[in-house]
Parts: C-alpha cells; structure tokens; sequence
C-alpha cells in the first residue's frame, strides 16, 4: 500500500520538486496551492489559508477516505523592508499572509489528517534566527514559523499519536525567482531543490532518521556541498 504525501504550497519552485520527487518513488502526491499542480495525483486549489478554506480541504480529502503519512508546508514568500521602508505595514501583512497563515494552516491539516506516526514540516528561515532589520517582516513571520514547530511537538499539541513535527531552515534556495533576483550571485553556494526533496523523502520513510520532534534544521551550502545541523534556540 503507497504511503501519501501532502504539500501545501505544492505548485511552487519547492513545492513542485517535493511532489515530483515522492511520486517518482511511488507515493501518492496531494498538492494545496492557489494554482493547480500539474505533477500532483491530487491538486486542490483554495484561494485564501483562512479557516473555511482549510476545512474544505479537510472535508474533501476525509470524504476520500485519504489520510497523509508526510504534510510539507513549502508555501511562503518574501518581502523585504525596515520600520521607515514605504509600505512597511502592507510588507506587514503579506508576509503574515504568504508565511504565518500557510503554516498555521499546515498545522490544521495536520491535525485533521496525519496518521499516527507521521511526519509535518514547516519551513522556516536561517537568517531568522537573528534579527532581520533589513526584511523585518520575513523575518518575524518565519521566527513565529519556529515557534510553531516547537509548540506542534507538545504532547498537546493536537498532532496524532507519535507524530514528528520539524522545521527547516534554509539559507538560499536554488529557484527560478532566486536567480532571476540575484543574476550575479555564486549559484555553487544555493542549496538545490533535490537536495531538500531528499531529505524529506529519507526522513519520511525512514522513522528513525528524523529529528527530534520540535528540532529546527538548518542547512548551507558551500561550493555544492550542504551541511544540515540542528538548531537550538530553546527547549
């Protein structure tokens, strides 16, 4: 019996190679995105991360009788600006939109339809285990993402029984848009989308090589070469 795989965000740079990756080693693929996902067994298009539209992929996907053994949040965006930037409270507000309600609504899915034993990730941020001045808003949003992850860990936390809650921590992602915005940049220090699809793939199948529920990874890539260690900014 496949085992299934959810990605909300699942029609973007990442979220795309998460798909492709899970189907091509024989797991069903659903994809939650606002566009529809051409690679995905099942692609679900909502218009918003707001409650109603999360409860109505909980109601469709539960009237199939489909529970999920991974859920990716690879949705996300970013933005920046300081305090004094124009637009600061708009830059505000879509990243809360693009960055805290896609994980919150993760979260919610999670909930609904992991099995026991399964695996959620949320993505968080490298550079927002510091302060972000320069991208304030991005900045505060995927800290909250960290957060979130810690909190998902709790035995309380709402997950099924034995699940594993985990955020990763990229620095520079190897994307059209990345390298359509920084042209000039060394491309051998961007960690490619494989890499990351890897990883979940190996955490997903394999129990007993994930995290600690509540870990926050980190990975960096020098000259093709990505390291993953765990981060620890609180218990």
């Amino acid at each position: 019996m496949s085992k299934s795989l959810l990605v909300l965000g699942g029609s973007g740079s990442l979220g795309s190679e998460i798909v492709r990756f899970f189907k091509s080693n024989g797991w069903k693929t659903i994809s939650v995105d606002f566009r529809k996902s051409d690679i995905a067994e099942i692609s679900l298009t909502i218009t918003s991360s707001n409650e109603d539209q999360m409860k109505s992929i909980e109601n469709e996907l539960t009237s199939q009788n489909i529970k999920v053994d991974a859920l990716v949040c690879a949705a996300g965006g970013w933005t920046g600006g300081d305090s004094n930037s124009d637009g600061y409270l708009d830059s505000v507000k879509k990243m809360i939109d693009m960055n805290l309600y896609s994980a919150f609504g993760a979260a919610f899915l999670g909930a609904k339809l992991l099995k026991p034993n399964g695996l959620i990730v949320l993505t968080g941020s490298l550079a927002s285990i510091k302060p972000t001045s320069f991208m304030i808003a991005y900045g505060a949003t995927k800290a909250a993402t960290h957060h979130i992850v810690k909190s998902l860990a709790q035995p309380d936390s709402g997950l099924p029984a034995n699940s594993t809650a985990v955020c990763i921590l990229p620095q520079t992602l190897d994307t059209p848009a990345n390298r359509s915005a920084m042209a000039g940049a060394n491309f051998n220090d961007w960690t490619p989308l494989t890499e990351v699809a890897e990883k979940l793939y190996e955490w997903s199948e394999k129990v007993d090589t994930r995290p600690t529920s509540g870990s926050l990874i980190g990975f960096e890539t020098k000259n093709k070469s990505t390291t993953w260690a765990p981060i620890c900014l609180f218990k």
